[in-house]
């Protein structure tokens, strides 16, 4: 357990005092002195600084008195003695460090320095380390040192060092931890390489042993949100005994901003960087990160040579991102092949590619030392034709699509790959005559493709490594094609295109910069007088997806804002095209008047709402176009939304909208069981209809309505139990049901339908905890189910459930704080709670 002490870590504001009343450069170029002073400083040398100061007259004053503070500790923190002067015994027996007496130095580097000391009060022998005292300019740095060790400290494994303390003192901030007497992996490698008897000369399952255990380690600190960030040789310590010990848990300084020249200990770590560290996508950084780095770390252990073994950053860095290592056994011929394997998944360039946990790892290298089979693979064609891709990406990228069709293996998919196959070959040569060919194949089988395998929920792993392939692509042609005036608009479409794809993959911030990008571009294209209506009608819908990204960011007025303008410029089109309309029009306007009333109604201005979805109908409803399969499904999805906006307060018209909305979708789903998109539409459909016939207290019927979606959505989630929407929908049914029961006084009914929507629920606020939705659906069931209890008069079931309500809803408004319909749902709880609570002590008491 880490101790904190306020009184110390409160000691940090001093440093950045001086940065007040200096302007934004004059701030930055001072950082930049102190921090380039600090850095020469811990390698023992010192910047010139009357030339600093001549160089810089505006700064000379605050420099000056940041040098007085920085030498105040000069000979009294140990470490920072001044250069070439070793302290004597006589100073080292008398430095000390809060509770710590400092004995001896035993390791130093860029990110800091570490000692062995004694801690006075417990008797005890313990390493310190020092955080630079460069983070001292960065509060950020300061923060994020005393939370990771906090989170670092509360970590228990046999095989992670543990953190007894974390303090500061005279300015210095350091943790001190267990004392593990032995060496580094770093210097027994070393040892090793240079031919010594007394290197790393240990078999190769002892060595397996060591990643096994590490591996263990790291799957204790995953999955208490620690991440390591940076597993390398000299962070693994083998104690006397030949216990291996991983140290610098979740405190090691992030590299983010990595340049072109920097010290030996950073060139260092950038050895055992996974490609997305190397590349500084901090947003990008989880658990695989320390798998890669690991898998890295029992490479250059069996092998005694690094998996990248450049000099220079540079060098490092294009190595890590763009080429392979040398195969394991082609330095270890000996080595079994299936540990080749193993360690080649687990460096993989991409992170989907590696184990998801370090638990994985450890798995499949047990079944190597065990002889079984592992779960890895050798690379398949499929695999190598990615690798080639990275390099030629317009020849090949229809082949890696193609490749990637073949795992789905049903009757549909094989006759998609026939065709696709024919398409690959032509389009492969296509695709060698210009960049514009590429792209089109590239949609067709990557973009279309991943959207018919949206329809099979079987595929969905596929259908992700199929949209994380194409994202590559049009990554790669982006940067490109970016200093290519000739280029904006295709430029203008991929990261359009980028954008969506982030979006489908869940990293809604990256969705966000890429889509404002592509609507500025557009902006561009679509201002001059001469602009076509087919660039202004791709401005608009760039401006929807934007605005449709920001919702899911919960930036309401941002997406308001942009929504105004899709549709200010799809009416404009429509008014001069009047007459001539195609559907493209009449979908991208209806499209935006949709998102913009589901928007509206999210914040409460159903007046608004309800007008703008009845702008959608009537466009749709009068289009010369209305028999469109696309403006028909449409014309449901917006009479479902109406339906939904006006069952509260007019529920015979919702009843009505909801009907047509539900027309045809029965019929059509009859002739199609297995269509899994339609089944889910007509689930929406049902759901809206039921909720709409309880609200006009047509009870029967809502629970007739309820029970054919629960009907349709049972059958899905048997075909496809892990299709967590499949489940989200039955969840939302069960709920309408045991409302339902209730209304009619069925309450053994209504709670056999609540157990069942928590007991399919509770699983899914687990897995997707994040999820603001889920944790508010969640909350509702159990504000439910705690009104029927209170019915029943059982009190303290009715207080237990309010009381989780409201610990779900409010990480709901934790996670999405404008929406208020969260904030309401909060609220409501709440006072369900204290009414039934304020009856009787005692359940206050039992609840809490």
């Amino acid at each position: 357990m880490v101790a904190l002490n306020q009184s110390q870590l409160d000691d940090s504001r001093s440093p950045t005092e001086g940065l007040d009343g200096l302007n934004e450069d004059q701030q930055t170029r001072l950082t930049e002195l102190l921090d380039q002073y600090l850095i020469a400083l811990e390698h023992g040398q010192r910047l010139n600084v009357d030339q600093v100061s001549r160089e810089n007259p505006d700064l000379a004053e605050v420099f000056a008195t940041y040098l007085e503070k920085l030498d105040a500790l000069y000979g009294v923190v140990p470490g920072f003695h001044a250069p070439n002067e070793t302290p004597s015994p006589e100073h080292t027996d008398k430095m000390t460090l809060g509770d710590f007496a400092i004995l001896r130095e035993i390791g130093r580097g860029g990110m800091g320095i570490v000692y062995e000391a004694s801690q006075q009060s417990l008797d005890r022998r313990v390493a310190i380390k020092l955080l630079p005292l460069a983070s001292l300019l960065d509060s950020r740095q300061i923060a994020r040192f005393k939370n990771e060790a906090h989170a670092a400290g509360l970590l228990q494994h046999p095989h992670i060092v543990p953190i007894y303390s974390v303090g500061s003192e005279r300015g210095v901030h350091y943790y001190a931890m267990q004392f593990i007497d032995g060496e580094s992996i770093d210097d027994l490698v070393s040892r090793g390489r240079t031919g010594s008897s007394e290197g790393l000369q240990l078999g190769t399952n002892q060595i397996i042993r060591w990643a096994i255990d590490i591996a263990g380690a790291l799957q204790v600190a995953h999955e208490n949100g620690v991440i390591h960030r940076d597993v390398k040789p000299s962070n693994l310590m083998l104690d006397h005994t030949g216990k291996i010990w991983i140290t610098d848990f979740g405190l090691a300084r992030r590299q983010n901003d990595v340049t072109l020249t920097r010290s030996g200990d950073v060139i260092g770590t950038m050895r055992y960087m996974s490609p997305e560290q190397a590349r500084g996508e901090t947003a990008m950084i989880d658990g695989r990160a320390d798998i890669y780095s690991l898998a890295v770390t029992l490479y250059e252990m069996l092998t005694l040579r690094p998996a990248h073994n450049g000099n220079d950053a540079p060098t490092i860095l294009k190595q890590i991102d763009q080429q392979d290592v040398a195969p394991l056994r082609s330095l270890r011929p000996d080595l079994p092949r299936d540990l080749e394997t193993v360690i080649a998944k687990a460096m993989s360039k991409r992170r989907e590619g590696r184990y998801d946990t370090a638990a994985d790892f450890a798995a499949d290298l047990t079944r190597v030392l065990d002889g079984q089979p592992t779960l890895a693979r050798p690379p398949s064609i499929a695999d190598r034709i990615g690798r080639f891709a990275a390099m030629h990406r317009s020849v090949v990228m229809t082949g890696v699509v193609i490749v990637s069709f073949a795992f789905v293996g049903s009757a549909f998919m094989n006759a998609q790959l026939a065709a696709a196959k024919q398409a690959s070959d032509a389009s492969a040569i296509r695709a060698m005559r210009g960049e514009a060919e590429a792209r089109d194949a590239v949609d067709r089988l990557g973009l279309q493709g991943a959207e018919q395998l949206k329809n099979i929920p079987a595929a969905d792993p596929v259908r992700r490594q199929l949209l994380i392939d194409t994202l590559d692509y049009y990554q790669r042609f982006a940067a490109g094609a970016m200093n290519d005036p000739t280029l904006r608009r295709d430029l203008a479409v991929t990261l359009g295109k980028i954008g969506s794809l982030h979006a489908e993959l869940g990293d809604h911030d990256q969705a966000i910069a890429s889509l404002t990008q592509s609507e500025s571009l557009y902006a561009q294209l679509a201002g001059p007088p001469k602009a076509t209506d087919a660039i202004r009608l791709e401005w608009s819908t760039s401006q929807n997806n934007l605005a449709q990204a920001h919702v899911r960011s919960g930036q309401l007025a941002e997406a308001a804002r942009f929504f105004a303008r899709a549709i200010a410029t799809q009416r404009t089109i429509a008014t001069r095209t009047r007459g001539q309309q195609k559907p493209s029009v009449t979908l991208a306007l209806a499209t935006s008047l949709n998102n913009l009333g589901l928007l509206l109604n999210q914040t409460d201005a159903n007046a608004q709402a309800e007008a703008t979805y009845l702008e959608a109908i009537d466009l749709l409803t009068t289009s010369d176009q209305k028999s469109d399969p696309g403006i028909q499904r449409q014309l449901a999805t917006v009479r479902g939304n109406l339906s939904g906006l006006l069952t509260g307060t007019a529920p015979d018209r919702a009843v009505e909208y909801a009907r047509q909305a539900l027309s045809g979708q029965l019929d059509a789903l009859q002739a199609d069981r297995g269509n899994a998109k339609l089944a889910t539409q007509t689930i929406v459909t049902l759901n809206t209809l039921g909720a709409a016939q309880s609200a006009a207290r047509r009870n029967p019927d809502a629970i007739d309505t309820f029970n054919r979606a629960i009907e349709i959505g049972r059958e899905l989630l048997a075909r496809w139990p892990e299709h967590a929407a499949y489940r989200r929908d039955l969840v939302l049914s069960y709920n309408h049901l045991g409302l339902a029961y209730s209304k009619t006084g069925s309450v053994a009914n209504a709670r056999a339908a609540f157990d069942e929507a928590l007991t399919l629920g509770r699983p899914l606020a687990t897995q997707f905890s994040t999820d603001a939705e889920t944790r508010s659906m969640l909350g509702g069931v159990l504000n439910n189910l705690g009104f029927l209890h209170q019915q029943l008069g059982d009190g303290l079931a009715a207080a237990q459930a309010y009381h989780e309500a409201i610990e779900h809803q409010s990480a709901a408004v934790r996670l999405a704080p404008e929406v208020k319909r969260f904030r309401d749902y909060l609220e409501k709880h709440r006072q369900n709670y204290h009414t039934v609570a304020s009856t009787d002590a005692s359940i206050r008491k039992a609840a809490s």
